[in-house]
C-alpha cells in the first residue's frame, strides 16, 4: 500500500518516538555533568565550615567563595555544553533517519524508472544507452541507501552514548530569537573570565595586606605590576569573548529565516504533490511521475529539518559558551 506522502514523514510510531525536550532532560545524568555538580557541592560545603569557622582569616573565606562559584561557574557550563552536543546528536539522528526514507524513495524511483525504460526498450523507445544509465542510477540509488543506513546506525549510536536508546522524532517547536542582552550575560558567566577575575580579586587582596613598612618595595612593586598584567589580560580576553559571542549571536536571526524559507518550500512541494497526485488518479501521468513527485517532498521535508536542525544547535552551541 503506497504511503501518503502527503503526512509529515513520521518514520516511528508516535508512541515510540521520544522528542527532544525529554532528551535534553538526560543532559544532568551525563558523566561531566554529574562530576561537575559533585565537585560544586564540595565546593558549597567547604564555603559553610569555613564561614563556621570562628577563626577564619578574611583571605580564607574570599578563596572558599571563589573556589564555590569558579565550581557553580563550570558546573553550569558543563550542563550546557552537554545540552548542546544532545541536540547535535539528537538532529543528526533524526536526519539520518530521514536521509535513509529518502533513500529508499529514491531506489524505488530508481526501480521504477529501470522498468520503464526496459519496456521502453523493447518498444523500440529507447536505447541500450538509455537502460544502462537507467541500471547505472539505481546501482547509485542502492549505494547511497546503504551509506545512509550506516550514517543512521553510527548516529543512533552517538545519541544512545549519551542518553541511552533512544528514537528521535521531528522538533515540533523551536525557541524564540533571544534577546541581545544574552550575550552580555553570557560574558558575565563565562567561566575563563570569572577565573581570571578571580585571580585579580585575589592579588588585590593581597597587595591590600602588604605594607611598606614590614615588606620590601621591591616586593610590592613586584605585586602590582602582575596586577597591571592581570587587569590588561582580563580586558583582552573580555573583548575577545565579546567579539565571538556576539558574532554568534548574530548568526541566529539569519537561521531562523532560513527555518520560514523552508517551511514555504514545503508547502509549495506539498502543492505540487497534491496536483501531481490529481493528475495520476485522472489518468494524466505516469506512476513514476507520481513517485518523483513524492520524492521531491521528502527532500524539501528533508531540508526543513535541516534547517530547524541549524539553527537549534547554533542556538544551544550559543548557550554553552559560558
Amino acid at each position: 500500500m503506497r504511503k501518503n506522502a502527503l503526512a509529515l514523514l513520521v518514520l516511528l510510531a508516535p508512541g515510540l518516538a521520544q522528542p527532544l525536550p525529554e532528551a535534553l532532560k538526560k543532559a544532568p545524568e551525563v558523566a561531566a555533568v554529574v562530576t561537575a555538580r559533585l565537585d560544586y557541592q564540595t565546593k558549597q560545603k567547604d564555603l559553610a565550615r569555613t564561614l563556621q569557622d570562628p577563626l577564619r582569616t578574611a583571605l580564607a573565606e574570599l578563596q572558599a567563595r571563589q573556589a564555590r562559584d569558579l565550581a557553580e561557574a563550570r558546573f553550569k557550563r558543563a550542563l550546557a555544553q552537554t545540552e548542546s552536543e544532545i541536540v547535535s546528536a539528537y538532529t543528526q539522528a533524526y536526519e539520518a533517519l530521514l536521509q535513509v526514507d529518502l533513500a529508499e524513495k529514491a531506489v524505488e524511483v530508481a526501480e521504477l524508472g529501470l522498468k520503464a525504460t526496459e519496456i521502453r526498450l523493447k518498444g523500440g523507445g529507447a536505447t541500450s544507452l538509455d537502460l544502462l544509465e537507467a541500471q547505472n542510477r539505481l546501482l547509485e540509488a542502492r549505494k547511497n541507501l546503504e551509506l545512509a543506513q550506516r550514517g543512521r546506525d553510527t548516529a543512533l549510536a552517538a545519541l544512545a552514548n549519551l542518553v541511552g536508546d533512544w528514537k528521535p522524532e521531528g522538533v515540533k517547536e523551536l525557541p524564540a530569537l533571544p534577546e541581545e542582552k544574552l550575550v552580555e550575560t553570557l560574558l558575565q558567566e563565562h567561566t575563563d573570565l570569572l577565573q581570571l577575575k578571580q585571580s585579580l580579586a585575589l592579588l588585590r587582596f593581597q597587595r591590600g595586606l602588604l605594607d611598606e613598612s614590614f615588606v620590601p618595595r621591591k616586593e610590592i612593586e613586584a605585586l602590582e605590576d602582575q596586577i597591571q598584567t592581570l587587569e590588561a589580560n582580563l580586558a583582552n580576553l573580555e573583548r575577545s569573548l565579546r567579539v565571538g559571542l556576539e558574532a554568534r549571536y548574530r548568526q541566529l536571526s539569519p537561521l531562523l529565516q532560513g527555518v520560514k524559507t523552508a517551511e514555504e518550500a514545503y508547502r509549495a512541494a506539498q502543492e505540487r504533490y497534491r496536483a501531481e497526485e490529481k493528475r495520476f488518479q485522472a489518468g494524466l501521468t505516469s506512476r513514476l511521475g507520481l513517485l518523483q513527485q513524492e520524492l521531491a517532498l521528502k527532500q524539501a521535508a528533508l531540508s526543513l529539518e535541516q534547517a530547524k536542525h541549524a539553527y537549534l544547535k547554533a542556538y544551544y552551541s550559543l548557550l554553552a559558551s559560558r
